[in-house]
């Protein structure tokens, strides 16, 4: 599962959070991430880690979740 994070505010903590959690943060253009964790299959497991950082309801970052690209598995965005 990708996710694609837009940054309102350049925010070292939240690249920190994600890493500490396993996210690999896979491209950084301009104030946009993607990123992708390895233990996450689908968007409803995302949002519940993202969540558990305190990041999913954050006023400062907007948070898009990508389709899986090919050989990426059968996760779908909803």
């Amino acid at each position: 599962m990708r996710v694609k994070i837009e940054l309102l505010r350049r925010s070292e903590v939240v690249l920190a959070a994600l890493r500490r959690d396993g996210w690999a943060v896979e491209s950084e253009q301009d104030d946009t991430l993607c990123a992708r964790h390895p233990e996450v299959p689908d968007e409803n497991a995302a949002r519940s880690r993202l969540h558990g950082l305190g990041l999913l309801t954050s006023g400062s970052l907007r948070i898009e979740f990508c389709q899986a690209g090919p050989g990426e598995g059968t996760e779908q965005n909803s």
